[in-house]
């Protein structure tokens, strides 16, 4: 795929404006353009569209919304602001995070009211850089539950949504305005598409190995979950047109990816009181200090394993979350009656696990402080029967890509925009700073959908 300069002005169809990509961010900017009275295309390459969105928790970070008022919740983006600055060792582009953290709560707010999309507080998470709880989520707590909601809106407000459908190019002026895409089909059909203006949408580079051999060589050969089509196509275009990129190197991993099973593993067991340990039965790390980057500190282990030890009255805590459901379903999850039983399981020797869990038991009580420097007080205690399950680390999604203004608008190396180009989602850079340890619970999605949103309402006023 390539930008190809077209002198002309022959297409088969046009259409305002045209979306790539049909995730949290694409449809949250084919909602606002509507709202703009535009007409709107969102294209999308595979046959439904899934994307990383589908592969999350659905949950946004965002402060001083109206659902934080009802839970009793005192937030701002000013303290959303110094958590993220906070979190990421001010290594950021500031402007970006300001305009991100204002108006990700306004975000959240409008797509609640208007598009029937009930996000509530979940009062489970906090911390993990997060100084109050601002994780908004749907009732189902899924990214599959988000993106559903989220087509049903864009269906009812008019929006055209092609499938199967693969952008090959991009057609350009000298100026570098874009004029149009050409689009393939399965069958091998193409049809060109004029348009004004275009928003990218796609996903990050996770799955192209050439990029992540070239931005972030540690993890080349690393696992990756993320979905397929993670090839960085729209932070390639933009790169061809002329625009910058920065935080290549960052990338949000992830330490609880169930294995071998692939699937992902909520979070919330090991912050209530749950721990890891490796095949010696020892732990490694503080579980809670950086989320993202304990996916490398899993990876060290021998055969990058690392297993989740937690007990019952944990299980019922969050064995409806829907990651639960799936891990249990599959019978990733043990159960153990003793902890004899659970080294036997996972072939941990018995000594050491008895050892790590008297230590983790003593830190609970204040009597010890841990050595890894994990605050475990007000903690839960962890009493028979256990529950284990086997994880591994990986590559979720990528953070770096293409730089935005306040408009969502790429810049480009002259020091001004793309003409008529904006981006979001996994092709523009995310606030988490230049490596893996920026990375704040849910500051993905609030990024796709907060860009979204400024992004479609741009591209739509300059038509």
């Amino acid at each position: 795929m390539s930008i190809i300069i077209n002198k002309s002005n022959s297409f088969e169809t046009s259409i305002p404006v045209v979306i790539v990509g049909a995730g949290a961010c694409g449809l949250t900017a084919a909602l606002s353009a509507r709202e703009m009275g535009v007409e709107v295309l969102v294209i999308e390459k595979d046959a439904s569209p899934h994307g990383t969105t589908s592969m999350s928790q659905g949950t946004v970070c965002a402060a001083g919304t109206n659902a934080q008022k009802r839970a009793g919740i005192e937030d701002s983006p000013e303290q959303f602001y110094a958590d993220v600055m906070n979190k990421v060792n001010y290594k950021t582009d500031k402007e970006l995070v300001k305009l991100v953290t204002t108006q990700a709560g306004p975000m959240i707010d409008w797509i609640s009211d208007n598009y029937k999309i009930p996000f509530s507080v979940d009062t489970s998470w906090k911390g993990l850089g997060h100084s109050v709880q601002r994780l908004h989520a749907p009732p189902e707590k899924s990214g599959e539950d988000l993106l559903g909601r989220l087509l049903q809106a864009t269906e009812e407000q008019g929006v055209t949504l092609i499938t199967e459908a693969n952008v090959k190019n991009l057609f350009a002026s000298d100026s570098g305005k874009i004029k149009g895409v050409l689009v393939e089909r399965p069958d091998g059909n193409t049809e060109k598409i004029g348009l004004k203006s275009i928003i990218l949408a796609t996903c990050g580079f996770a799955n192209n190995e050439k990029m992540i051999k070239e931005f972030i060589p540690e993890m080349a050969g690393a696992r990756v979950f993320t979905w397929e089509n993670s090839t960085g196509d729209g932070i390639r275009w933009g790169m061809e047109l002329g625009g910058i990129v920065s935080d290549m190197t960052s990338f949000q991993g992830y330490g609880a990816l169930a294995h071998p099973h692939q699937l992902l593993f909520n979070y919330n067991y090991i912050i209530d009181g749950g721990f890891m340990v490796n095949q010696s039965g020892d732990r490694f790390s503080n579980e809670v200090a950086d989320v993202s980057g304990q996916g490398l500190k899993v990876m060290e282990q021998t055969d990058k394993l690392a297993y989740i030890i937690y007990d019952e009255e944990l299980h019922k805590r969050y064995c409806n979350l829907n990651e639960s459901k799936k891990a249990i379903e599959v019978g990733a999850v043990y159960k153990a009656s003793s902890l004899s039983d659970l080294s036997d399981k996972f072939k941990l020797p018995l000594s050491s696990l008895e050892k790590t869990l008297n230590q983790v038991s003593e830190y609970k009580q204040g009597l010890r402080q841990d050595p890894l420097g994990r605050n475990f007080l007000r903690s839960h205690s962890l009493k028979p029967p256990y529950y284990g399950i086997r994880v591994t680390g990986a590559i979720y999604h990528t953070q770096g890509g293409l730089e935005v203004d306040n408009n969502a608008q790429v810049k480009n190396n002259q020091g001004g925009v793309l003409p008529n180009v904006f981006a979001g989602g996994g092709v523009a850079r995310g606030m988490s700073g230049p490596t893996c340890s920026g990375y704040m619970p849910a500051a993905g999605l609030c990024m796709a959908m907060t860009l979204g949103r400024i992004a479609g309402i741009n591209a739509a006023k300059i038509i």
